[in-house]
């Protein structure tokens, strides 16, 4: 019971209950928590690698698209947008990130999408205010690339979520799961599904704008797009 109580505390302080967890993907039950009994081998034997796995790819993914959202700020001449995309993968190099480095993240990378659509928007447009200086195509077709690539990662990554259904709290401690990638999981969990909505939307994009540009779009971006819808 300890044990229980004592993953119940960590789940919470990761954000699980806030009020927007009846929206998530994953609830608490999913994770063992509040009703129905997960086989305890099965959460065992899934713990470590699973969330391990889990974990690498959420980080491999979100590298990606900060290096393709910086990549194409650079090219729409978006200095600061790309700076502030470096910063934020600087924050996943380097041992598991922690739910707070994971949230400025995340953070920065829907803002940095509401910058970039905008650009495209105004851009296309011929709006007044948009910058008119002319766009770095190589650059452009290199951050469509990336930003591609981490969207496909962020679509294999679904079904890695319904793996954290089969962990229960107790296994999850058996198998001697450090707290702190216990909680970034959790994040994950509840945060992955609307943060891939969110990349599709710009991607979408950024191909448009590439394609009435002369920009050439590159294989993976669009294979990403067609993938997730």
């Amino acid at each position: 019971m300890n044990k229980r109580v004592l993953l119940i505390s960590l789940l919470a302080s990761a954000g699980l209950f806030t009020s927007g967890v009846s929206n998530a993907q994953l609830n608490l039950k999913q994770f063992g928590i509040g009703g129905g009994d997960s086989s305890a081998d099965a959460g065992g034997a899934a713990s470590s690698g699973g969330l391990s796995q889990l974990l690498q790819t959420y980080v491999g993914a979100n590298q990606q698209v900060l290096s393709g959202q910086s990549s194409l700020a650079s090219a729409m001449g978006l200095s600061s947008a790309a700076g502030q995309a470096q910063q934020a993968a600087g924050l996943l190099s380097g041992g598991t990130p922690s739910v707070s480095q994971l949230t400025q993240v995340g953070s920065t990378q829907q803002s940095l999408s509401q910058t970039l659509t905008q650009a495209f928007a105004s851009r296309a447009s011929g709006a007044s205010g948009a910058s008119q200086a002319p766009v770095n195509k190589q650059a452009f077709t290199d951050g469509l690339a990336s930003l591609g690539k981490g969207v496909s990662q962020y679509s294999s990554l679904q079904s890695g979520l319904g793996s954290i259904g089969q962990m229960n709290p107790s296994s999850l401690l058996q198998a001697g799961m450090n707290p702190q990638t216990a909680q970034s999981a959790s994040y994950i969990a509840q945060s992955a599904p609307g943060q891939l909505q969110s990349l599709m939307s710009t991607l979408s994009s950024a191909v448009q704008f590439a394609s009435s540009h002369g920009i050439s779009v590159p294989s993976i971006a669009k294979s990403a797009l067609g993938g997730g819808q």
